[in-house]
């Protein structure tokens, strides 16, 4: 009877071994297999980053002027030198759409970059359209010191409910960081009436393209009165590609933007799932 129990006790803790040997290899094989799951994805993930960027256009940035159209004072060649060489100059880019804001934007960045070398940043737009010395930014957090900052709001995903909120608060925020941390910022709408007029009373140029049939009833009373006195440049200069109302302390006129160098129809359509950042 003895030899009986101590057989079976035996056999019990040969079973058990062999339970959680089992069950420590099941552990061990399935970390092995998660780690791998991790490391594929990571490298999947690399791997199209590594892609994006290769399909980033790679070409330096080409200084193409503005090209003067018509003046009422100063001069294009002026504007460009003040805007140029100002530390925290805060513009606003308004106009209908497909008008060709982004394209203007993109230039003026092009522009800054060649005659400047500061560091270019832009928020709203897709990364892989970016050339290389365009860094992609979600947040204001990441854009240095002395720098140039595109938005787009077209391509910043704000919250349906406070939407107009969400813009202002940005706004703010942009005018804030541009005195304190030397960052020119030109920002880029279709329509001026959802910003607070404290703050459009803070932009120092403004970049007026075509106008949509309708804007000019929804814009805020000032840019309306602007609006008003460039419409009969906007239908004599009309067949004029690139064309540009520019009203500053430098410069009040028309003008023409070339295209940047790097243009494409994605910059054009900047606003992508995951393009930019939630505000």
């Amino acid at each position: 009877m003895a030899k009986r129990k101590s057989k079976e006790h035996i056999i019990i803790r040969l079973l058990r071994f062999i339970y959680n040997l089992f069950k420590w290899f099941a552990f061990a094989l399935w970390g092995v297999l998660l780690l791998l799951y991790r490391a594929l994805v990571e490298g999947g993930k690399a791997y199209s980053e590594a892609q994006n960027e290769r399909e980033r256009p790679g070409k330096g940035p080409q200084y193409l002027p503005l090209e003067e159209i018509e003046k009422s004072q100063g001069s294009a060649s002026g504007f460009e030198s003040v805007l140029y060489s100002s530390k925290s100059a805060i513009g606003l880019v308004l106009g209908a759409r497909g008008s060709g804001k982004s394209a203007l934007g993109m230039r003026v960045a092009e522009n800054m970059r060649a005659k400047t070398s500061q560091p270019i940043y832009a928020m709203g737009f897709e990364k892989k359209a970016l050339p290389l010395w365009i860094t992609h930014v979600q947040s204001l957090a990441e854009v240095k010191n002395r720098s140039f900052l595109l938005v787009d709001e077209g391509g910043i995903a704000f919250s349906s409910r406070n939407s107009m909120s969400g813009l202002n608060r940005l706004l703010s925020e942009l005018l804030l960081i541009s005195r304190h941390k030397d960052i020119s910022v030109l920002f880029i709408t279709q329509n001026s009436a959802n910003i607070e007029v404290n703050t459009l009373r803070q932009v120092d140029y403004l970049l007026l393209k075509t106008p949509s049939l309708l804007q000019l009833d929804f814009e805020r009373k000032k840019i309306k009165e602007i609006y008003e006195k460039a419409k009969d440049g906007f239908e004599r200069h009309k067949y004029v590609q690139g064309l540009v109302f520019i009203y500053s302390d430098a410069f009040t006129g028309f003008a023409s933007n070339p295209l940047p160098s790097f243009w494409s129809e994605s910059l054009s359509k900047s606003y992508k799932k995951g393009a930019a950042g939630k505000i």
